[in-house]
C-alpha cells in the first residue's frame, strides 16, 4: 500500500486518480481496452496487464520505502539540508507521457519550512526499459562525477519492483523546472520548432531563431566526448525528446535529459603508444556524425522524419568548436581547435563525402532517415566542408 502522503494525478487532470476507480484499472499503455468500457478488447490477455493503478502503486513503494530514504536523499540535494519524514506534507505524483523505454512521472514534495521541490520519477514496465534503466542511472551518476559542469539530472536513487504482474524499475532524478520539450514542426506551411508546453500547448520559432539551441546541444555532447578513450553519449535523438530547453529573455538554455550510452563509437586505438596520433581522426568521425544526426527530427515528436535546414551545420560546427576550447583547458594537447581546424582542411569535398558514408554503413540509420541523409548527403557535405574551409 502507498503512504497516505502520496497522491496520484494524469497529467492535465485535477482530480486525483483514486483505487477502483475507471481510470485506475485502465491499461497503462493505453491501449488494449475499449473506450467505451472497463472491459479489455482481448478477452484472453497473453499476458498480466499492468494497469495505470499498479503503476501508481509500485511508484508509491519505491518512494517509501526505507522510510521514504531515496526521496529524501533528493530532497536534502535541492534544499541543501537534513529532512524528516515528518516534515514532508504531501507527495503528488503526476503520469507525465509515454515513450519508447520509460512513463515519466513528475514527483512534487511539499516540504514544510521549505520551498516545493520537483523530481522526475522514470519507470520502466518492458523488457528494453527494464535492461535500460539500471544502467541509465549509473551512467548518469558517473558522468555528473567525471565532468565538472552539469547538463545532465542529479539522480538520487534506483530499484526493481515486483509485483504479481511483473516487474517495474524505477529510477528518481531532478527536474529541471521551466524546461520544455521541443521539435520540428510545420506551422502554415512553413517548417518551424515548436516549444511544447506541459498542458500539450506550444509556441513555435522559426529555425533561424532556433540554431542557439542546436549549438549548445552540439557543445554539449562534445563537451560529454571522451578525448582519449574516444567514449560518448550514443544513441540520442531529438524525436525521443533527449534535450530540453528553457526561454529566458533572449537565452536559450540547454540540458539533457538521458543517457543510453556510453562508448566509443570509432575503431581507432586508445593504447598511450596511439592515442594522440588518433585523437584528431577519432575527433572528425565525432564531429561528422554529429553534423548529420543533429539534424534529424520527426514532425511534433512523432511524425514525418524530417531533416532541420541548411543552417544548423554552421551552428553545429561552432557549438564542437567552442567544446574544444573548453578541453584545450582541461587536456594538454595544445589548442584543439586549431589542430583540428587544420587537420579537416586536409581532406577534399570527395574525401569528406567518402568518410561520411562509412560512418553511415558503421551506424545504421532506420530507413526512413536513411533515405532522407541520401538525398541530402551531397549538399550537407558540400556546406560542411566549405564552413571548415571558411574558419
Amino acid at each position: 500500500m502507498a503512504s497516505p502522503l502520496i497522491c496520484f494525478f494524469l497529467s492535465g487532470e485535477e482530480k486525483q486518480v483514486l483505487p477502483g476507480s475507471r481510470l485506475w484499472k485502465l491499461p497503462l499503455s493505453g491501449k488494449g481496452m475499449d473506450s467505451s468500457s472497463d472491459i479489455p478488447c482481448d478477452p484472453i490477455p497473453r499476458e498480466p496487464v499492468i494497469t495505470i493503478g499498479d503503476y501508481f502503486s509500485a511508484a508509491g513503494r519505491f518512494l517509501s520505502e526505507n522510510d521514504f530514504s531515496i526521496l529524501k536523499t533528493g530532497i536534502e540535494a535541492l534544499v541543501k539540508q537534513p529532512v524528516l519524514t515528518d516534515q514532508i506534507d504531501r507527495i503528488s505524483v503526476f503520469l507525465e507521457k509515454h515513450g519508447a523505454f520509460y512513463h515519466p512521472l513528475k514527483i512534487q514534495v511539499a516540504v514544510h519550512g521549505s520551498s516545493p521541490c520537483s523530481f522526475v520519477l522514470n519507470g520502466a514496465i518492458s523488457i528494453p526499459g527494464l535492461a535500460l534503466i539500471e544502467k541509465e542511472y549509473h551512467l548518469i551518476s558517473g558522468l555528473n562525477i567525471t565532468y565538472a559542469n552539469r547538463y545532465l539530472p542529479l539522480v538520487f536513487g534506483v530499484d526493481v519492483i515486483k509485483t504479481e504482474k511483473g516487474k517495474i524499475g524505477f529510477f528518481l532524478g531532478e527536474w529541471f523546472d521551466g524546461y520544455k520539450e521541443f521539435h520540428a514542426t510545420v506551422d502554415q506551411g512553413t517548417r518551424q520548432i515548436v516549444i511544447w508546453e506541459s498542458d500539450g500547448t506550444g509556441h513555435t520559432i522559426s529555425e533561424t531563431n532556433a540554431l542557439p539551441i542546436y549549438q549548445e546541444i552540439s557543445r554539449i555532447l562534445t563537451y560529454y566526448y571522451d578525448l582519449e578513450t574516444f567514449e560518448q553519449i550514443f544513441p540520442w535523438h531529438h524525436a525521443a525528446g533527449d534535450f530540453i530547453v528553457r526561454q529566458k529573455a533572449d537565452t536559450m538554455s540547454v540540458r539533457m535529459i538521458t543517457v543510453r550510452g556510453y562508448a566509443p563509437l570509432t575503431e581507432f586505438s586508445a593504447a598511450d603508444s596511439d592515442k594522440k596520433a588518433n585523437i584528431l581522426p577519432s575527433l572528425m568521425f565525432f564531429c561528422l556524425n554529429l553534423t548529420l544526426r543533429m539534424r534529424l527530427d520527426r514532425l511534433n515528436g512523432t511524425g514525418q522524419d524530417v531533416m532541420l535546414g541548411d543552417k544548423t551545420i554552421p551552428a553545429v560546427v561552432h557549438g564542437f568548436l567552442q567544446a574544444l576550447d573548453e578541453k584545450s583547458m582541461v587536456y594538454d594537447y595544445g589548442e584543439l581547435r586549431v589542430s583540428f581546424l587544420a587537420f579537416v582542411r586536409q581532406f577534399s569535398l570527395e574525401q569528406m563525402m567518402g568518410l561520411m558514408a562509412a560512418i553511415l554503413d558503421s551506424h545504421h540509420p532506420v530507413p526512413a532517415e536513411m533515405r532522407l541523409i541520401e538525398k541530402m548527403l551531397v549538399s550537407h557535405c558540400t556546406i560542411l566542408h566549405a564552413v571548415f574551409k571558411s574558419l
